[in-house]
């Protein structure tokens, strides 16, 4: 890794530590904020914008999420950031010894992908994504009076976390697909609505 990604590594745990500080009804607003980024950034998608894949790749093998899903279209992005942000809630649950808010694969390597939601309806793919910030804000929540709020799982890039940190990350990650689908939208491929 270079410098510039060393220094995003750190920036990104920095800024995950400093949020996850924070008092619970902090931590909701950054969910509200994120689910409100995401819903800015597919609120005027079309059924075929939704499903260009990208001509120009950007990032490279020194992007810090090198590897994840760089030719994937926007539905792709949105599948991978919800199979995976559910299974980080099961595993950031189980970790503060709290209920799970739903049910989920627990999150095995990154870049997982949601199979077949491709063939998706955006729409039902915008309401998985309320859904789940709907559940992550139940975690949250029930995080407020958890008995193991100090122990960790390790991130493959950021490393040990606590499941607040991991509530934080949901924030981070967002943004980082949020980016992906942004860059797909200025592609010249990237279909008139």
């Amino acid at each position: 890794m270079t410098q510039q990604g060393s220094d995003l590594m750190k920036a990104g745990r920095d800024y995950m530590r400093s949020q996850a500080a924070k008092p619970a009804d902090a931590l909701a607003a950054l969910m509200e904020r994120t689910a409100e980024d995401w819903e800015r950034c597919l609120s005027a998608m079309t059924a075929a914008q939704a499903l260009t894949h990208p001509t120009v790749l950007e990032g490279g093998p020194e992007s810090p999420a090198a590897g994840e899903g760089p030719k994937w279209c926007p539905k792709e992005v949105i599948g991978h950031y919800l199979v995976s942000e559910r299974g980080l809630n099961r595993q950031a649950a189980e970790m503060a010894g709290v209920p799970p808010p739903s049910e989920a694969e627990p999150v095995r390597k990154m870049g997982v992908e949601l199979p077949e939601c491709e063939s998706f309806p955006l729409e039902d793919l915008r309401g998985q994504l309320a859904s789940f910030f709907a559940e992550t804000r139940t975690l949250l929540d029930s995080l407020d009076g958890a008995p193991h709020l100090d122990r960790t799982f390790p991130h493959p890039l950021f490393g040990q976390l606590t499941a607040k940190e991991w509530m934080v990350f949901h924030r981070l990650h967002g943004m980082d697909h949020i980016q992906q689908i942004e860059r797909i939208k200025s592609d010249p491929a990237y279909p008139a609505a």
